[in-house]
């Protein structure tokens, strides 16, 4: 497939040589993208945090987002927890996160949409 673009992008002349250096580009992007979405709109690493971190005692369900740099690296997260809130399970998922990214804590925010608990 690359040899048959190649040879095309060889004899292509003008907008047609702009035409599939895009055409390679996005199926470079395709075929490279390590953050892929799913099909519910997250990537594969915000749907496995997503998993474990709904198993820490009283974080009920769980959403995640992630920031990735260019490179893959992981500049922050946001974690979104239908528990009630509890410093408990607040420094649980905290632990979880800046270990499992390898981040620091002051790029993590964590939400309890389940209100105040104790």
């Amino acid at each position: 497939m690359a040899r048959a673009l190649w040879e095309r992008l060889r004899a292509a002349k003008g907008a047609e040589v702009l035409a599939l250096l895009a055409l390679a580009a996005l199926l470079a992007l395709l075929l490279l993208g390590n953050g892929t979405k799913q099909a519910s709109g997250h990537t594969e690493l915000e749907a496995r945090l997503a998993r474990i971190l709904s198993r820490v005692d009283g974080a009920g369900e769980v959403e995640v987002m992630v920031n990735e740099d260019g490179e893959g690296g992981v500049t922050g997260a946001v974690i979104v927890s239908s528990g009630k809130e509890n410093v408990l399970t607040f420094l649980n998922l905290e632990n979880a996160v800046t270990t499992l990214l390898e981040i620091d804590a002051a790029r993590v925010e964590i939400i309890f949409a389940g209100g105040r608990g104790g």
